[in-house]
Order: C-alpha cells, then sequence, then structure tokens
C-alpha cells in the first residue's frame, strides 16, 4: 500500500493529525506572535485544521503545501465553512519543491519533520520561508530522556531529545520561546483515533488486497505504543524565535 493512501486511512479523519488539542495549537501561534496581517506557511498541512484555527483566532492569512490530494480538498473545505477561503490557501504539491515568491512571517510544521528526515533539516529548510525577524513553530516527537532504551531509539533515528533540540535551535541562530507539551491524554486519544480509523477501515474493505497489510500495521504501531512508546516518547510545539546575540 502506498505511504499517502495509509496515512489518508490512518489519520485522514482527524481533525488534528498530531497529538495535542485546539488550546494548544492557539498557545503555540500565541508564543509565536501571530496577528492580523502575519502571513503564514505551514508545510505538510493536513486537513487544514492548524491554519484555520489560527486564522480565526489570530486574522492571520496562511498557505498550506500539502501532497495528499484528500487532505487538500478537505483543508480547502474547512478554510470554506470557517469563512477564511479569501485568506487561507493550499497548495497540493510535494513541499521539498515548493519556493516562495516572497518570505513569510512564519513558518510551521506540525508533525511533518518526516518530509525532511527530522528536526534540524526540517528547522533548515523552513528557515528559507521566513524573513530574517520570521519565527518559526515546530511540532515534533522527542525522547522523554535520554535513559531511551537503545533498543528503542534505534527504531526512530530521527527523533531527538529535548535537550538536542534547545541546541539544534541554538545552533540554527535561534532561541525556543515557549515548548508546549502533550500529556498522556493527548496522546492516547491521538493513538486511539488512528485503530479506530483502521479498525472501521478493516469492517468496510473485508476483501481488499492490502488487508493483511493494514492488520499488521495495526498491530505493530499497538505494539510500539504499549511496549515503549507511551513511557518513551514526548511531543511537543517548539516555537522559535531569532536569537538576541
Amino acid at each position: 500500500m502506498e505511504q499517502n493512501e495509509l496515512v489518508s486511512i490512518t489519520q485522514g479523519g482527524l481533525a488534528i493529525m498530531n497529538p495535542t488539542t485546539p488550546e494548544k495549537v492557539l498557545a503555540a501561534g500565541r508564543a509565536a506572535g501571530l496577528r492580523e496581517g502575519y502571513r503564514v506557511v505551514e508545510v505538510g498541512s493536513g486537513n487544514g485544521t492548524i491554519l484555520e484555527l489560527w486564522g480565526r483566532e489570530y486574522g492571520i492569512s496562511g498557505l498550506g503545501i500539502e501532497a495528499r490530494e484528500d487532505a487538500c480538498t478537505r483543508a480547502e473545505e474547512t478554510f470554506r465553512a470557517a469563512g477564511l477561503a479569501g485568506r487561507l490557501a493550499v497548495r497540493c504539491m510535494d513541499a521539498r519543491d515548493y519556493v516562495p515568491d516572497e518570505p513569510f512571517d512564519c513558518a510551521a510544521s506540525v508533525g511533518a519533520s518526516h518530509i525532511r528526515g527530522g528536526f534540524a533539516a526540517t528547522l533548515d529548510s523552513l528557515l528559507s520561508l521566513v524573513h530574517d525577524e520570521g519565527t518559526i513553530v515546530i511540532g515534533d516527537r522527542c525522547w522523554r530522556s535520554d535513559r531511551t532504551p537503545p533498543e528503542f531509539a534505534r527504531e526512530w533515528p530521527d527523533v531527538l531529545t529535548e535537550y538536542e533540540i534547545l541546541e539544534t535551535a541554538r545552533e540554527a541562530g535561534f532561541d525556543i520561546a515557549a515548548v508546549i507539551r502533550s500529556n498522556q491524554d493527548d496522546w492516547d486519544g491521538y493513538e486511539s483515533g488512528i485503530w479506530q480509523a483502521v479498525l472501521s477501515w478493516l469492517r468496510e474493505n473485508p476483501d481488499h488486497p492490502d488487508r493483511d497489510f493494514v492488520i499488521d500495521y495495526l498491530h505493530r504501531i499497538q505494539d510500539e505504543y504499549f511496549g515503549y512508546g507511551r513511557e518513551y516518547m514526548g511531543w511537543a510545539f517548539f516555537v522559535l524565535v531569532p536569537g538576541f546575540w
């Protein structure tokens, strides 16, 4: 099964495709200084919920970059329903090919660091999208401790500890203005939403040729979550602003 199709099955129905809440999305936008007139680009914008929340609350204009056509369609519907189609738009393309006509005030990547291969590469790519005073918002996984058992850590070579994220931000010339962490309820709700989506798909597609693959996928992600993810894996918004040095 193609990766984008799997993502659509497992997470396409989730309003926010990450273990976080609307309140925390808004807190990240507030920490980034979003306000009316700001131009924001979100790489890997999914169903458009992040931009929609920021558009309603802070009056920003925004552009989402998303490769999945079904997600782009849903984002456009979300923007229209919120009365924000005049200020928010989505471009359906590979984010790695996007070059802005002019720099943005803020660039965001929420749960999409896999596009570039980790936090550091994501930050580097977002820097090319903002002006010198622009802010960066990255929502990403992180290890809760540098004592994560190696048999688990090596399964996720691109995941950093929060201290490594701090060092990466400073090396790029940024200070961290805020960290907004997900709690266990956020994680449980997110993972459970994925499991329910998969189970629903299996009920509706008893003869699909990829059925066994999807069953194996469900069992693997549950093994990961109950085996070590719930204990060792964290997720947070990191809001970065230009450093004062």
